[in-house]
């Protein structure tokens, strides 16, 4: 009479013990491989860091998206730009509306990667003393190569990275107003970013949607504010390098 078969039995998985503990071994190896591959495949999102709480006084510049222009120290004799946001994927027009080259003192989370500061409004409100119009200088028309990305993800606060989800990250970003930059592949006048808008130093026009997170041959023309470089251009400059 043949035996029967028992599941519950403990003696019933002990022939296939060694198999099983062997297959679980190479899923978990193979698996782990696996996640090592995507993972460095990632380009590297660089150094960017929450810079915490800050307090901040300087001159509002509201187009062609808002910064404060910080007064000048050692470090920044001509001043200090800091670019301003909302919360989310907000930008900061509405805080500034009303604000535009008047002193004010500004509360926030502060972000930085490099040369890039960027500040989550949290209050901002007039400020004692002369609001002092920030230095302005031309730089010229310029044909620059770089990445369009939002401001938040290049400070490295949602991890610049690439493909599909980056490209709908900034672009959600940029609409909600948040301050776009320009990434160059190689450095402008010490920098690797440049702060954009359109020809007459507005907003960029929604067209530009469909060339952020993607490499771009652009010509425009460049301008100093403090220590801030801002790129002016228009969508049919925006050509594959």
């Amino acid at each position: 009479m043949s035996p029967f078969f028992i599941g519950w039995r403990g003696r019933s998985i002990w022939p296939l013990s060694g198999f099983l503990g062997l297959m679980v071994v190479l899923t978990l190896a193979l698996f782990s491989g696996l996640a090592l591959a995507i993972g460095s495949a990632v380009n590297d999102p660089g150094g960017g860091d929450f810079a915490g709480d800050k307090d901040l006084t300087g001159v509002v510049v509201a187009a062609p998206y808002p910064f404060l222009v910080l007064d000048p120290d050692a470090a920044h004799p001509q001043g200090h730009a800091v670019l301003l946001s909302g919360g989310g994927k907000r930008g900061a027009q509405a805080a500034v509306a009303g604000l535009e080259g008047k002193r004010v003192r500004a509360t926030g989370i502060g972000f930085k990667r490099g040369s890039l500061d960027m500040m989550f409004v949290d209050t901002l409100v007039p400020a004692e003393g002369a609001a002092m119009p920030p230095d302005t200088s031309p730089r010229g028309v310029w044909r620059l190569t770089g990445e369009i990305c939002d401001g938040k993800c290049t400070a490295g606060i949602m991890r610049p990275g690439q493909g599909l989800a980056h490209k709908a990250c900034a672009n959600v970003c940029v609409t909600g107003g948040v301050p776009p930059v320009l990434v160059t592949t190689a450095p402008v006048e010490g920098t690797g970013f440049l702060l954009m808008g359109n020809p007459e130093g507005r907003a960029l026009p929604d067209a530009f949607r469909d060339h952020t997170g993607l490499l771009r041959r652009m010509e425009g023309t460049v301008t100093r504010v403090a220590d801030l470089l801002i790129f002016l251009t228009d969508v049919p400059y925006a050509v594959t390098p």
